[in-house]
């Protein structure tokens, strides 16, 4: 069975998207699902965009809500913003939970995307990587 990642931010439109895009595509043994405080109207256009570029987007992705997610046991859950770590939810007592608070970033400029996305990577996939032991 796969190890289950849940990645959460404030609104599922770009931060957790990216993240849920990138350790899905570098991490095949596991399965990641991303969620929000609260849900968007949709993915942020240009996070989309650079994640086609990248060649890391599914078109499964939507935006959710944190407690549609909530009936999976995961193994680790990883916070990225100082607004979904001050709402992480109860997990069992096996989940290991991990805040890493990343700044707002400007999604609208492609080249602070590439760089998230270089960013994503070299942090995201050690850290999930270590802790899943993988």
């Amino acid at each position: 069975m796969n190890k289950q990642l849940l990645v959460l931010c404030d609104d599922n439109s770009a931060l957790s998207i990216l993240a849920q895009a990138i350790l899905n595509r570098y991490l095949p043994d596991i399965e990641v699902q991303s969620a929000g405080v609260k849900a968007a109207k949709s993915i942020n256009k240009n996070v989309k965009t650079a994640l086609i570029k990248d060649g890391s987007w599914r078109d499964e992705y939507t935006t959710k809500e944190t407690l549609s997610v909530l009936n999976t046991e995961y193994d680790l859950v990883l916070s990225l913003s100082q607004k979904a770590s001050k709402k992480i939810p109860e997990f069992s007592e096996n989940t290991v939970v991990i805040a890493i608070e990343y700044d707002d970033e400007n999604y609208e400029n492609s080249t602070d995307l590439e760089r998230l996305i270089k960013t994503l990577k070299m942090e995201l996939i050690p850290i999930t990587r270590d802790i899943l032991k993988l």
